[in-house]
Order: structure tokens, then sequence, then C-alpha cells
């Protein structure tokens, strides 16, 4: 089996959370999964011909999960007695259920925020998945909190939209409030892109004009009265 028919990058021990969704998605797809989830176990297998499928899947499976580990991190694994407790070991490993580790988990979530120009979508995805890693060790977020930390992590560009969603009477849900400052985000970036273009606009004109010979009203004496800031034929002084 070629590891690049994966189509996911190798674990090399950084994001674990994004590697092993993307592992299970290759096992499903592969009909391996519940050997490795355990969802199917070796002793539930009551005659030989389940037994064999069994380590058969379980032996597929764990070729699969190792070819998509660098080197450095097939130790974790080696001596695993099949897939299922490979899987086992690399969520100990990497999604421990200490208190330590879920306070670091929650110090960050609780800590995450959005400088000005951040992209929106990247930070609601950086608090989602610190979120889904938090319940991975045990230590889940309530919507409520999500929602607030997500609002309260905003850049100041963002207090009237924050303002307007806290004036709702209904309850602000996740999906609400992701959609909202997406759409907001969209036409923050419409309206950048037309000011850029009537700026362009301008530019061109201002360089059209003194290519031809003719000086900007702006930057050029009225031949009049000596004033900037209009042709001698729009003087007023001669009214």
């Amino acid at each position: 089996m070629d590891a690049s028919s994966l189509r996911i990058s190798k674990f090399d021990g950084t994001n674990f959370h994004a590697w092993k969704f993307k592992m299970q998605m290759v096992l499903e797809e592969r009909d391996l999964w519940e050997v490795v989830s355990g969802e199917i176990k070796a002793e539930q297998c009551e005659t030989q011909l389940d037994q064999a499928t069994y380590k058969r899947k379980s032996r597929k499976a764990m070729a699969v999960i190792c070819l998509a580990m660098e080197d450095s991190q097939l130790p974790l694994v080696r001596s695993a007695s099949g897939a299922c407790d490979a899987w086992s070991r690399l969520e100990d490993h990497f999604e421990k259920k200490s208190l330590a580790n879920k306070l670091f988990l929650r110090r960050r979530f609780f800590t995450t925020m959005m400088e000005e120009g951040d992209d929106v979508l990247e930070h609601i995805n950086k608090l989602k998945t610190l979120a889904e890693q938090l319940e991975a060790v045990g230590a889940p977020v309530c919507e409520d909190d999500l929602v607030i930390t997500l609002l309260g992590s905003l850049s100041d560009s963002y207090q009237f939209l924050i303002t307007a969603l806290e004036s709702r009477s209904d309850t602000l849900s996740w999906e609400l409030v992701t959609s909202r400052l997406l759409h907001e985000e969209m036409k923050r970036k419409e309206q950048g892109s037309k000011g850029d273009e009537a700026s362009q606009g301008q530019a061109f004109i201002t360089r059209d004009n003194q290519r031809k010979g003719r000086p900007v009203k702006k930057s050029w004496p009225c031949h009049n009265c000596g004033k900037i800031g209009h042709w001698m034929a729009e003087c007023p002084s001669r009214c």
C-alpha cells in the first residue's frame, strides 16, 4: 500500500486532533474503523471465519495507521497488539486526560484573541478546534461558553456587531453568531474592494490628465485670482 494514496500528511507529532479526524475518515472509507474504534472486538467473533476477518482487518488498519505516521512517531505503536491497541496508545499519549492538560487547553481556549486584520473563519476554527480538544480530554465546553468566548475574543472593530447580537431577545447559537460574523467579514471585503477600485480609477484619471498635459484642479492656480482649486472659467471673482 502506497502511503501517498492516503492523501493526508504523515503525522509528525503535531496537530493530532486534525490528523486523527482525517485518519478516521480514511479508515471508515476502507471499512476498517470498526476494528480500530473497538466497535467490534476479537472476543465477539464466534466463528473461525469471523475471527479470520477481524484479524485481517486489524492488520490492514494497523498498516494504514503506521504508513500515515512519520518514523519519529512509530515507536509509540510499534509494540501494539493490533490496530485498536495502537489507536488507544496514540489517544492516551496525545489526548492526556490529566488535570494539567485540561488546564492548559482551557487557558488557551479562554485567552485566544483575534487581532485586527485576522481572518474571521480561521479564528472561528481555532476556537472550535480547542473546544473539540477539550471534549476529547474530558473537559467539554458548553455552547453558551463557546459563543461567549467567541464574542469576547473579537477585535474592537466588531464591537457594533457584538452589541447588536447581545440586544437580541432570542438565544445566541453558535451557528447564528458564526454566520453573522462571516457575513460581516464578507461585506467588509466587498466594501474594501470597491474602495480600492475607486482609488485606482481616480489615480488613472490623474495620470491620464498629467500625460495629456492637463493640470489637476487641486494643484494648479487659477489664472484670474491665483487661488488653487478651480479654473479661471470657474473663478468666483469673475461673477
